[in-house]
């Protein structure tokens, strides 16, 4: 039972640190690219709207945490 304990608090720190290195991921809509393409006309192409264009957005933890930008 306390290996468990151990285990978890372990994974739990280490979660922390990683949240504090690298506080953002690739934004799904438009994988990271901050380009949204067109479906009709494909060369065009307009900013995300989900990321505003950075193509990365800030992870569950970090937004748990109140990090901000």
């Amino acid at each position: 039972m306390t290996t468990l304990i151990v285990l978890a608090l372990v994974l739990a720190v280490g979660y922390l640190f990683s949240i504090k290195a690298h506080p953002f991921t690739a934004c799904r809509v438009c994988k990271g690219g901050s380009r949204h393409r067109g479906a009709f006309y494909t060369y065009a192409y307009r900013p995300c709207r989900r990321c505003k264009g950075s193509g990365r957005k800030l992870r569950l933890g970090a937004q748990l945490l109140g990090r901000d930008h």
